[in-house]
């Protein structure tokens, strides 16, 4: 059918990311980008702040008396955050900081401050959590931060100075950009910048760290010139010249990129950075050979570079070597074995050729924290293919989604392993229950319209797609579903028609939207226009609806030999498809399968 292809497409494109390799030559700029690290660190605090969460508090804290007037803003400023209502919570945490005087709650108003913008409330609050806890490192953080939002320059230059200690101006200033690069005060950013890099002029690194400030902000001009200031101290310098290159490029400067890389080459020939970043222009400009071979020469000066290994995996790839690749991966995996980039990649390829046990493997030792889930579900993917429906569902029970997102992925997932079983009215259950919780989800209801769909139960299919059309008018899959479905299973065609035709003006050349124009030009008995769009839909992909739906046709349209070896290989392909089944048996046509 032609909206449960492009469905499990999407799912394979979500649950099988290619992390690094999500494209060739985004995988080689991630692997060749100066690590902002090596310019700027980042602080406990101002990341907590980012998230939402609050830095950890120090033991032996004092006792809090907590009167009935405490106790309720305390709670009311609780309750105003689970609604996100920012202001009432800052509110209420704001005064009672100032009525306890405790750290933890000015921490607690200091945070919901920065969360809220409110800087000079984070000042106050960060200047109570800093004098009842001088040598805490988050509250002092926490006030740098909120004295920059502020705007208020001078005490924050101030605040640095008293807190550089025995640091290098190299370390200290890593530090400063990388608080100032996480928050919203471009001014105060490059006035604080602009200070070091006239106290420290000689300093390539206060020039590096200041560049990077200033880009963030986007006063290019400016990170330009510090940034070439800092390679005329250090000419050779691989991190000041990975960013320069990193800038032309964010910037669209091709030819000057490309000339700038093969400048820096001539004079520092044995810069790997750089050799790779000439890879990904080249790759850039799909002249992928050129960029293998750049890239294979790395490796002849460096054959433990996992990135340069990963690297030339995707090159062998694109340029449609998979055994190259398989072993570029196999060195990467050697090399480092913790490696779950190239871990990932090899899950795909074994997965891809339906190597399901292999695949499997690879997926089990994918442990961290942000890729864990996603690599089990793929392990339930793989024990579906080679086990049993209700082991890979019960891989997915066990798991324990942390967020919405991976609430929806574990949903989806056994949403799709059960369609693929072509369970559907479990299916139906199963989505139901889930709609419960995230009632307006629309992924969620784009599952439950697919099997609905295979129920025929129209109404349904219809409600949910609508809803989706209306919050995306450019779903072209929820349009090609409903037109789909519309075709099929109503005589409802002109509506169908339009819906579908909207569908392939978003993707011309999408196979399952031509093969639903040609099913509803054939509902409407325009055989021609039927076939031409279905052999269209046929040479961009063999898929077996779109086999069924073409040997119909042409059937209908008195070309029964065509239909009957279309028809056959289909049948070599699924034999257990449904809608082939149905369609052979409605013209009584029979194969042999046991060849």
């Amino acid at each position: 059918m032609s909206i449960l292809s492009p469905y499990c497409a999407l799912y394979l494109v979500r649950l099988l990311p290619v992390l690094l390799f999500l494209s060739l030559t985004g995988c080689v700029t991630s692997a060749v980008a100066p690590d902002a690290g090596a310019v700027a660190e980042e602080g406990p605090a101002l990341e907590s702040a980012q998230q939402d969460e609050l830095p950890p508090l120090q033991k032996n804290l004092p006792h809090l008396e907590l009167d009935a007037a405490l106790l309720e803003q305390l709670l009311t400023a609780n309750m105003a955050s689970y609604k996100g209502d920012w202001k009432a919570a800052l509110d209420n945490a704001f005064a009672a900081a100032q009525t306890s005087q405790d750290p933890r709650v000015a921490r607690l108003a200091a945070m919901l401050a920065l969360r809220s913008a409110s800087y000079q409330q984070a000042t106050t609050a960060a200047k109570l959590w800093a004098t009842v806890q001088p040598d805490n490192k988050d509250a002092n953080t926490t006030l740098q931060l909120a004295q920059v939002g502020a705007g208020q320059v001078d005490e924050v230059l101030q605040n640095f100075d008293s807190s550089r200690g025995d640091k290098t101006i190299d370390v200290h200033i890593k530090e400063i950009a990388g608080l100032l690069v996480r928050q919203s005060n471009a001014d105060a950013a490059i006035q604080i910048v602009e200070h070091y890099v006239a106290e420290f002029p000689a300093s390539e690194q206060v020039l590096l760290s200041s560049s990077y400030v200033a880009e963030s902000f986007e006063f290019n001009e400016l990170a330009a010139q510090w940034l070439d200031e800092a390679l005329k101290i250090k000419p050779g310098w691989d991190l000041a010249a990975q960013m320069k290159a990193s800038m032309l490029r964010r910037q669209g400067k091709s030819a000057d990129l490309m000339s700038y890389i093969e400048q820096f080459l001539v004079a520092n020939p044995g810069s790997i950075a750089m050799r790779m970043n000439l890879a990904a222009e080249q790759a850039r400009e799909k002249s992928f050979e050129e960029a293998l071979v750049t890239v294979q020469q790395v490796l002849l000066d460096d054959p433990k570079n996992v990135a340069a290994l990963t690297y030339a995996a995707a090159l062998a790839q694109q340029l449609e070597q998979p055994d190259l690749a398989q072993q570029y991966y196999q060195r990467a995996i050697k090399e480092d074995p913790a490696d779950e980039e190239v871990r990932w990649a090899l899950a795909r390829r074994a997965a891809q050729d339906e190597r399901f046990l292999e695949a499997e493997k690879h997926f089990q030792r994918i442990v961290s924290e942000e890729n864990f889930l996603r690599a089990q579900l793929q392990v339930a993917n793989m024990r579906f293919h080679t086990r049993n429906l209700r082991e890979a569902i019960n891989t997915l029970r066990a798991l324990q989604p942390q967020t919405q997102l991976e609430y929806v992925d574990v949903a989806i997932t056994r949403h799709y392993l059960l369609m693929q079983a072509r369970e559907y009215e479990e299916a139906m259950g199963y989505i139901n229950e889930t709609l419960v919780y995230l009632p307006d989800n629309t992924e969620l209801k784009y599952a439950r319209a697919l099997v609905a769909a295979e129920l025929k139960e129209v109404e349904t299919a219809e409600q949910d797609l609508r809803y989706i059309i209306s919050l995306q008018p450019e779903h072209a899959n929820a349009l090609n579903a409903l037109g789909y479905t519309l075709a099929d299973q109503t005589d409802r065609y002109v509506e169908a028609k339009e819906l579908i035709t909207k569908a392939l003006e978003l993707r011309p050349e999408d196979a399952h939207i031509l093969d639903s124009m040609g099913w509803v030009l054939y509902r409407m008995e325009d055989y021609a226009g039927a076939l031409e769009y279905l052999r269209k839909a046929y040479s961009a992909s063999d898929e077996v609806e779109v086999a069924a739906h073409l040997g119909e046709v042409l059937w209908e349209s008195g070309q029964a030999g065509e239909a009957r070896e279309i028809w056959s290989k289909a049948m070599s392909d699924d034999a257990e498809n449904p809608l082939l089944l149905e369609t052979l048996e409605r013209y009584s046509i029979e194969f042999d399968t046991g060849s």
